[in-house]
Parts: C-alpha cells; structure tokens; sequence
C-alpha cells in the first residue's frame, strides 16, 4: 500500500508538470463520465430505483388482455374484478381503482385536482398509510356512506398551508361537502399523479355490467408465489370467466404486469439507447486518451528503460504505469461529476412532462458509486496501450537511441490505426442512430394531422354533478359558455367535444349497421370511438368535412337522432356506398325500438390518437342529444390564442363563478405534448453523436500529426527527391484514411444490428435506411479527411534541409 501511494503521488507529480497533456486528457474523460454520470441519474432514478412501497416487487396490474379489440392491456369491468378478487387465490390484496379529475372550490381560486377512486383494500395492496389521520373505513365504502377525502402531502401543503387540524374539517368537491378524514406522505401520488382519494362505491349498471369496462386494477402477489405460477392461474380463471360468461368474455384474457413496468411505461428502450450511446462516447474519449498516453509513452521510452537498467522489474514498471492511468481517470471522473451536477439539472429542465418518476432523477450515492466505478475502470481500460507499449521497451536498443524518438512504425505503432477505426465505427453508430431519429422526427412533423393547430386556444370545463344533475342544465351550460365565447372579440369560431386528443383507451363502443343480420353477443362487433361534439367544433379546429353536412343547432334532445362520422369510419363501414344517410346503432338487434342514428356527415380524419398512429374509426354524436358534464373548448381567434384567456376565464365566471378551467394552451403546445418525448430523446442522441464525432476527428488529429512528427525525415528526403507539396499532402491523407475505412466498414455492420433496436422508436423511416446511412458514411468521411487535412498540410510545408538535419 505504502509504494502504490507512492506511485499515485508520483502520476499526480507527473500530471502537473505536463498540464497541456493533463487537462486535454482530463476535459476528454470529464465529457464522457459526465455524460455517463448523467444519464445514468436518469436511468437509476425512473428505471432502476424501487418503488417507495414495501415489497415493491409483488405489486403487478392486472389487466384485461382483450383480444377481441385488439388492446393487450385493457381495463376491465366490476364483475369481473369482483370475480378475480374472490375465485383466485393468487393475490395477499386486490383492489381496483379509476383516475379522474375534481372540482376543489371553496379555499382560494377553483381548480380542477387529479383524483383516484379507490376500492376497500387499495392502501392495503400498497403497503400505505396516511401520515395524518386515518383510511377509509368499510362503512365510508358503501353506497350512500358519509362523504371524506383523503389528501396528498402537496395538496395539504399548498392548498391549506400544511394545517395539521385539516382532519375533521370539510372541504368542497363538485359543488359537494366531504370530510377530509386523512394526509397521505410525502411523494404519494399513485395512480396518475393523484392528490385526492375518494372512496369507490359503484352503483347501477356500472356495478352490474360485465360488459362496461372503466376499472384498474393492481395487486400484491402472495409471497410464496412465483410470477409464471400466478400467471399461470390467473389463465385458468380467464378461461373459466369465457365459458360461464361468453357474451360479454369471449377473448378476454388476464395479463399481469409488474406495476414499476407498467409506470416506466414506454421509456425503457429510448433510456437504455441513450445509456448505451453515452457509453460508446466514453470509449471514444478512452481511444484518444489511449493516444494521447501512447504519444506521451514514446517521449518517456528513455526514463522507462532507464529504470529498468536501475533494476526496476517489468511488473513493477507495469503498476507504475496503471497506477499512473488509473489517477488519470478519477481526477477526469471528479470534473465529470462536478459536469454531471449540472447536466442533471439541465436534463430534469429539459425533460418532456410525461416522463415518469422524474422526481427521483438527481445525483445519489448510487449515481456516485457509478462515477466513480467507471472513472477507475476507464482508468484500467486506456491504460491498457501504454503498458503493452512499455512491455516492448528493449532496454539496450532504447538507451543507444538517445534523445531520439522511436519511429512510428515500431511495436504500438500498430495499435494506433486499431484506436482510429474503433472511434470512427462507433461514431458512426452513434450518428446513423441520430439519423434515424431525425428523419422520423422530420417525418412526424411533416404529417398533416388533419386540422389546424394555429391559432386556437383550448381548456376543458367539467361540470359538478351537485349542480348540473340533468343532462339538459349540462348542455343548458356548455351552450351558454361556446355563445359567450363565440362573442369574444377576435374569436373566428368555438365549439367542444368530451375530448382533444384520444387517451390509449377512448370511449369506445360496438355498433351494428342496419341491414346487418340480428348478433347475440358483442364479439361479432366491431368498436369505434364514441365522442360528444357541439356545432361549431369542426370548424373551431380547422377539420373539414368530405361529405355531407356538420353537427348543427337543430340536432336537439328530440329530433332524429344523427352523428357525423370520420372517413375511417366510412372506409371500414361503408367501402363501397355512400354513407349519408345511412344508419347505425350501438344496439345488437334490429327491431323497431332500435336507437339508430343516421350518418349526417362525414368529417376528414383527424390524428387526434397521435401523429404515429392510424386514425381510428370515430363517431360525433351531438352533444345536445348526448350531454357530458365535462367538455374540452376551442376558440379559434384572429389573433394570439392566449390573449383571449382573460376573456374566456369572465365567460366561465359570469356562468358559475365557482367552476375551475383547467388543461389551458394552445393547439399548438397540445400538439408539441404528442411530440415532446420523441423530441428529447432525439436532442440528446444528436447531441451524443455530435460529441463523439468530435472526439474522434481530435483522435484521428492528434494521431495524424504524431505520426507526421515521427515521420519528418522520411517526408523531407521524399522532398529532397522531387516529391511535390501535393504528393506529400496526397500521400499522408491517402495513408491515414486508410485507417478510417476499416472503421467505416466495421461501424456500418455495427449500426446495422443495432438499428433494429430502435425500430419501435421510428416512424416513417426504416431501421435501415439507405439514404441515412450513406449520408453518415459520407459526413464522417468528410470529418476524417478534414481532421488529416492540417496535419498533411504541415507535413508538406516541411522544407528538405530541416527535415535532413534533425537528430
């Protein structure tokens, strides 16, 4: 221990009396174990962090793997959630759960609060009890109980100043009275960011129909389950449910899934991509360092054998020199981490919304240990060439050379063409990766999305239902509003509909067309997207209809009932005909009492499930004859859509000044939202691909002008002999992109394997697409041939009488 400080102390002598060599190498390795320290935060924060519950690992949602629609995992419907808590004997705990919004009036201005709720068990299943008063009781889960609430930590914060005396007290949601009974800790907010928990008592046909799917579920496994046995039962009990109910369970099966899975979500590939892409720039700085050690080794091949001549065994020499590499990287890994504190911060900033578990994105000792790991692992691993550089020291040989330089073609001289196409072949991955994902960036945005995102200003109103209990003061209401806001001064048009944009489970329903034959069950029907509009809504966003006319104010409660349909719709439904005029119902049978609705319009598709997804069949029902108590507005303008915000929050408070707006922005930042993943993790792969392309034209640099110093002689004799400026400069950027093309090759098979990784993540541009990796295969070249070009340029500069008089 004591001569392995020495030898530390020596490599940190060593380094202050070569600061050029010092900090290039320490500015190479603090980019990379930054980079690395950084996105790892990401990836150990959202990804690899536990769950903050006990026993994190036996919590799993239960979905409905509904096969009929196609839609793997699907909520599920009350009796049967009711039959998978009592039949199986697989979960300690099962509860189910459904996410919505609620009005809080009544302590500062109204607001619309994420809210869950939440069957008996639900705390249970997690393993979490308030902090501040108590759960539910069975009571308060039964219909008709006392109305409570139970708060977030940040909800009790903010809204009521964190007053531990808020048990007992009432608060008002939807216009209604509920005892605040609880405080739940610090962090909790499960499901979807909730800050209120209600209890769950359904009633009517939402408790009776097997049919009517609205419910989450999760679970606790039991511990002594294994997950391939539980799943295992819960197919049995899938199976049994189809054969005692076939109408309503046919091709419904049961797919359990680990509940960090399902909150991750679809960020995993994209954060394991980018984890990967910092890695190969952190080899990419090794493979300079290693250069830049091997350039430094040669000058320090007379001290080498020196001390071996002193009697310093091989061995000995070998830990020096490691020992030596390994400082090298901590000191480069300490300014990573000091460069990682603020790209943490920066990539928390940057980082889309939707991102999960972002809270627990900063640097800990995890993310420490980590820095420091690779700081000394990359340590050993650029330590490596200089020590088999040094293990070819001849001892003799190299003490009569004197004060001259080893020629480059000698020993590790070999390994510096290995060093250049390993830095250029993972570039080029690198950059063919961020190609990809520019050009299905480019492609993305280059869909029409089937209406106009400028100018338009949308937010969502829902309506209390203590106040409005009647579908007519609904529609009474959001009437009123659209006609207030259509009067506002610059607004062109306004209308609603119940939703802006599709969630991954829409309201959806099956419909049977007339003319079709009788059906008994629903798995002979097709669903389509079930959506309430007022007129005025397609115009509001810039939707035009194809054929037909729009939703108008004659379609009342009372008249013939009607929808516009989108042109999904009437491809699938209607292929060969026109479908104005004919007639559908959300019924199975065809007799006289039918509800069928008669196809006013049809309106152009609207990406409204996202711009990578096919549209889906829609149906526009109007509002008047279907009212909803929560409405999403648009108001077109001629001029800034947030300018007529002031107005719009008048309008909503002339109707009732106690109901909250909320979801407030343009159609524009609407459409970015559906963007904005994609965007980041695109910025940040081009931005790792840039950063290695850098790092390796400086390799190829430094290697090239090393080699020209090596070669001075040789290059003025060839000028001595007749050897033009251009020969010389044509001879050294030929010989050094010799070197490069290997790597061209061995990056491009590289790139090809590992494009298919990120198939999930593209659109409209293949994994291996010709045009993206040519383009890179090019650029690179070019970046090469411009990396040699000054040193070439020197060498051809070198004037025959110096070169032949140098030692």
């Amino acid at each position: 221990m004591h001569s392995l400080l020495k030898d530390a102390q020596y490599a940190l002598r060593t380094l202050m009396r070569n600061p050029a060599f010092a900090a290039a190498a320490v500015l190479t390795l603090a980019l990379g174990v930054g980079a690395n320290t950084a996105i790892f935060s990401v990836v150990n924060g959202v990804l690899l962090r536990p769950l903050p519950y006990p026993a994190a690992e036996r919590l799993h949602v239960v979905w409905n793997n509904n096969t009929r629609e196609g839609i793997e995992r699907d909520i599920t419907s009350w009796p049967n959630f009711i039959d998978w808590r009592d039949r199986s004997e697989v979960f300690a705990a099962l509860a189910g759960y459904s996410a919505g919004n609620t009005a809080l009036t009544g302590a500062g201005d109204p607001e619309q609060v994420p809210t869950a709720f939440v069957t008996a068990g639900f705390f249970d299943v997690l393993g979490v009890n308030p902090v501040l008063g108590r759960q539910f009781s069975e009571a308060e889960l039964q219909p008709g109980a006392t109305p409570v609430v139970l708060l977030s930590d940040g909800l009790w914060q903010s809204r009521f100043g964190g007053d531990r005396g808020i048990v007992g007290r009432d608060v008002i949601l939807n216009g209604s009275a509920r005892t605040v009974i609880g405080v739940m800790p610090p962090a909790f907010d499960y499901p979807a960011e909730a800050q209120l928990w209600l209890p769950l008592a359904p009633e009517g046909n939402l408790a009776a129909s097997r049919g009517a799917l609205w419910l989450s579920v999760v679970g606790r496994l039991r511990d002594d389950l294994p997950i391939v046995l539980a799943q295992s039962r819960m197919d049995d009990l899938a199976a049994q449910l189809q054969d005692q109910y076939p109408t309503q369970n046919t091709g419904s099966g049961i797919l359990l899934e680990p509940l960090h899975a399902t909150i991750t979500g679809d960020v995993r590939t994209p954060l394991l991509v980018l984890l990967g892409a910092v890695a190969v720039v952190l080899l990419i700085g090794c493979a300079n360092v290693a250069n830049l050690l091997l350039a430094r080794g040669a000058v320090r091949r007379k001290e080498l054998a020196v001390r071996i001549a002193l009697g310093a065994g091989r061995r000995r020499m070998a830990r020096q020199l490691l020992t030596e590499s390994v400082v090298l990287g901590v000191v480069g890994g300490a300014a990573g981490m000091l460069l990682a504190a603020w790209a943490v911060s920066a990539l928390v900033a940057m980082a889309p919304p939707e991102l999960p578990r972002l809270e627990n994105v900063h640097v800990d000792g995890a993310v420490l240990a980590f820095a420091l790991f690779i700081s000394a692992a990359t340590g050993l691993l650029f330590g490596i060439a200089p020590l088999l550089q040094a293990g070819r020291t001849e001892l003799m040989t190299t003490l009569r050379e004197g004060g001259r330089e080893a020629v480059a073609g000698e020993g590790i001289g070999r390994l510096r063409p290995v060093l250049i196409s390993t830095q250029i072949g993972l570039a080029l991955v690198l950059l063919v990766g961020a190609g990809l994902l520019i050009r299905s960036f480019v492609a993305l945005n280059a869909v029409d999305p089937g209406f106009d995102t400028r100018g338009a200003l949308t937010f969502r109103v829902v309506l209390p239902g203590a106040r409005y209990d009647t579908p007519e003061r609904m529609h009474t209401f959001h009437r009123e509003l659209i006609r207030r806001i259509s009067g506002i001064p610059g607004v062109r048009s306004a209308g609603g509909a119940s939703t802006l944009f599709l969630a991954r489970l829409p309201n959806m329903g099956p419909i049977l067309r007339e003319g079709d034959p009788p059906v008994a069950d629903d798995e002979q029907r097709e669903s389509v997207v079930l959506e309430r509009a007022t007129p005025g809504f397609f115009d509001a966003m810039g939707m035009t209809l194809t054929r037909g006319r729009g939703l108008a104010d004659t379609d009342v409660a009372a008249g013939t009932a009607v929808g516009v349909v989108n042109q999904a719709f009437a491809r699938r439904y209607y292929p060969d005909s026109d479908p104005v005029g004919r007639r559908f119902t959300f019924g199975s049978a065809q007799d006289s009492t039918a509800n069928w609705i008669e196809i006013a319009g049809v309106v152009a598709d609207a990406l409204r499930s996202g711009l990578a997804a096919a549209p889906r069949p829609e149906v526009y029902l109007p509002h008047a004859q279907a009212p909803t108590a929560g409405l999403t507005i648009v108001a077109r303008a001629d001029r800034d859509p947030l300018s007529l915000l002031p107005a719009v929050r008048s309008a909503v408070a002339g109707l009732d000044g106690q109901l909250p707006i909320s979801a407030v922005q343009t159609l524009e930042q609407s459409l970015a939202e559906q963007l904005a993943a994609r965007r980041f993790i695109m910025n940040l792969l081009a931005t790792f691909a840039a950063l290695a392309a850098l790092l390796a034209s400086i390799g190829i640099y430094g290697v090239v002008s090393y080699l020209v110093t090596q070669r001075i002689r040789e290059l003025g004799v060839r000028r001595a002999l007749g050897a033009t400026h251009a020969d010389v400069m044509r001879l050294v950027i030929s010989q050094s992109l010799r070197h490069v093309l290997p790597g061209l090759g061995l990056g491009v098979l590289a790139a090809l394997a590992l494009s298919r990784i990120m198939a999930s993540q593209l659109f409209g541009v293949s994994p291996t697409d010709p045009l993206t990796f040519l383009a890179v295969t090019a650029g690179l070249l070019a970046v090469a041939a411009g990396a040699t070009y000054v040193p070439a340029r020197r060498a051809a500069g070198v004037e025959p009488n110096t070169a032949l008089r140098q030692d």
